[in-house]
């Protein structure tokens, strides 16, 4: 009833609902950082009901910070660092966003 009612008002504004497509999102993410960014590990979490990457540098796991995949309606879906809510990129620039992981991780760019 309730999922009907939420349907219903995306429909009266002309906006289809997003797909819950973050764990997948995520994981294409974590597959490309496995097989690109060896100097980095990560892996699915759950924080607060929400599936998260942890990532950190595999020589110094104190270095490391979660990765969310957020929807907005006029941009569509980003990953995002969860600590500041930076947007990292586009969930389509995958490997951008790997890089940009590997560089907060390994003390390059900014945490």
């Amino acid at each position: 009833m309730f999922a009907d009612k939420i349907q219903q008002s995306a429909r009266g504004m002309n906006r289809p609902l997003p797909s819950n497509q973050r764990r997948a999102f995520l994981e294409v993410l974590h597959q490309v950082i496995k097989e690109t960014r060896p100097g980095v590990k990560s892996t699915l979490v759950l924080r607060a009901g929400c599936q998260v990457l942890f990532v950190f540098d595999a020589a110094d796991p104190g270095r490391s910070g979660e990765v969310g995949c957020d929807f907005d309606r006029a941009s569509g879906w980003a990953f995002t660092w969860v600590a500041d809510g930076s947007i990292l990129g586009r969930v389509q620039d995958v490997h951008a966003v790997a890089a940009a992981i590997a560089a907060r991780t390994s003390g390059w760019g900014r945490r």
